[in-house]
């Protein structure tokens, strides 16, 4: 399953690169924990590289304020993995150093090579 993972991860990636390249925002897909990858202008947002981003153990408890995990996670669980509808929220993001940023996020379910994927556009909203 992890290697089939890394292929759809890569794949995807490679199909999205104009988009990541040149996106205003930054943008992130997700499979799981371990196969998630970042553009530039996302791992900046978050005061990190691509690399540490992608390495991050879990993606809420590195990056979302605790309050807004459990909003995170229902959105993840009941939009994207049923593969309902988009989803645009708001949230407060945690940088490498510790500070707090609000953002928002454009959480789109999508499916690969017969993976969910959640595919997000982050901006900083102050």
């Amino acid at each position: 399953m992890t290697d089939d993972h890394t292929q759809a991860l890569d794949e995807l990636a490679g199909h999205l690169a104009p988009i990541f390249e040149s996106s205003p925002d930054g943008v992130y897909i997700w499979i799981d924990e371990q196969h998630k990858t970042c553009n530039e202008k996302l791992a900046e947002m978050f005061g990190t590289t691509v690399e540490e981003w992608r390495a991050a153990p879990t993606f809420l408890e590195s990056f979302v304020t605790e309050e807004d995990r459990g909003m995170f996670s229902y959105n993840y669980w009941n939009r994207i993995v049923p593969l309902a509808y988009p989803a645009t929220f708001r949230f407060r993001g945690i940088r490498k150093d510790g500070t707090i940023f609000p953002a928002e996020t454009d959480m789109i379910p999508l499916t690969y090579r017969g993976h969910t994927v959640a595919y997000h556009f982050v901006r900083r909203t102050g």
